[in-house]
């Protein structure tokens, strides 16, 4: 398997220099470059160091620091760090966790795989995040903890509210800071004001390792049950680790070096069972896949280490190109995403509310404004399940697209 994922790199770099019709688009690795590269094929060549715990601890101090953050402690992925908060906070079978209605379905399955319960609740439309006083009609006696969560780098518009709803109700805050790393409000990064906050660094995020998540707290008591799984959870196995680091340059090539598109789709028909996606089969039916409960291993942690030096500079280029998305709704008279007074968000995609139509053929975007058009979600439980009942998601999975905000040629 590895050998041929090394031969799809070899087609990659040789497909290169075909000269193709360049489009503005969001890669999903659009922050790999060639020093990202460079690192992966220095672990590749020592894997003697694989097991050298002090890459990941200097990951999780440098985290910490940057993010504002007492405590921080990295994970195989978003989902797995996601786990690591549920444990803990000692949430217990039987326990109801509210959770909005939109999202991937890799987060209510993280509460399900616990035996919690997730209790939906519909979205507002000006940012994507929960509704509070939908939160508030869902509340019952077995209700110990509300996810927030910050799409597509915004800071969700009823923030204050939960919090301050969650100290009345005397229920615990998980801040879902996967599409929003660095994204602040009033100064403070957000994920760090609940009482536990997760990020990720998978390909499609604002940092990208391939697979990659961070939990976080303030708490000391919260850290050391986080700190007992960022400890003692398995590492991926060395074919995993391997697979992870041959996809940073397949990536590269795939994407940052622009080769053609008709490469790409040899590639792809060749070798997809190789690439790393960001669920599988199994995770979209609702199993729990065999090698779910991981923390970080070094490689990733070095890859980590250097992503996290750009995450400023590439938030930095998302809100400026945002600000050509903000043009472009005022002149077509569409409502941009909201921007919550205090806040400073990162705008990982652009979400706007179009007509179904055009949700539907995205062509136009490509016609009009040379951009790759985003549709992310097709379901209110990315990416298969639609629930009924709750009328805002329903509208977003229908009319909401998303603007690429870094834009390669």
């Amino acid at each position: 398997m590895i050998r041929k994922l090394r031969g799809a790199i070899r087609v990659a770099r040789n497909a290169a220099h075909v000269i193709v019709q360049k489009r503005l688009h969001q890669p999903i690795s659009m922050t790999l470059d060639r020093d990202d590269m460079d690192i992966a094929r220095y672990w590749l060549a020592h894997r003697e160091a694989w097991d050298d715990i002090t890459v990941v601890r200097t990951y999780e101090r440098e985290f910490a620091k940057w993010n504002g953050s007492c405590f921080a402690f990295a994970f195989q992925a978003g989902r797995k760090a996601l786990s690591a908060c549920i444990f803990a906070l000692d949430l217990r079978p039987g326990d109801e966790v509210i959770v909005p209605a939109f999202t991937c379905v890799l987060v209510p399955n993280a509460f399900r795989f616990a035996k919690v319960t997730p209790i939906f609740c519909d979205i507002e439309l000006d940012s994507y995040g929960p509704d509070v006083h939908s939160i508030e009609r869902v509340i019952t006696p077995r209700t110990k903890a509300i996810l927030v969560q910050h799409l597509f780098g915004l800071v969700c518009r009823d923030y204050e509210a939960i919090l301050y709803l969650s100290k009345r109700a005397n229920l615990k805050i998980i801040e879902d800071a996967a599409q929003a790393t660095g994204a602040s409000f009033y100064g403070q990064k957000i994920g760090t004001r609940g009482h536990v906050g997760f990020y990720s660094s998978e390909h499609s995020k604002i940092f990208n390792t391939v697979v990659g998540g961070v939990a976080v707290t303030n708490e000391k008591m919260i850290a050391a049950r986080l700190q007992r799984c960022a400890e003692h959870w398995d590492l991926p196995s060395l074919p995993m680790i391997e697979r992870q680091l041959l996809n940073v340059e397949l990536d590269y090539y795939r994407y940052h070096n622009r080769w053609s598109a008709a490469a790409h789709a040899m590639v792809k028909r060749r070798d997809a069972d190789l690439y790393i996606t960001n669920m599988s089969e199994e995770e979209i039916r609702g199993n729990l896949p065999r090698d779910y409960f991981t923390r970080m291993p070094s490689p990733i942690a070095a890859l980590a280490l250097n992503q996290l030096k750009k995450i400023d500079r590439y938030n930095s280029i998302r809100r400026s190109t945002a600000k050509r998305w903000d043009l472009w709704c005022r002149e077509n008279s569409y409502s941009p995403p909201l921007v919550v007074p205090g806040s400073e968000p990162v705008y990982l995609r652009y979400p706007v509310n179009v007509d179904p139509k055009m949700k539907t053929d995205i062509s136009w975007a490509s016609d009009t404004l040379n951009v790759e058009l985003g549709v992310w979600f097709q379901a209110n439980i990315h990416p298969r399940l639609n629930l009924i009942g709750y009328p805002n998601a329903e509208f977003a999975v229908k009319h909401c697209v998303n603007f690429p905000t870094i834009l390669y040629a």
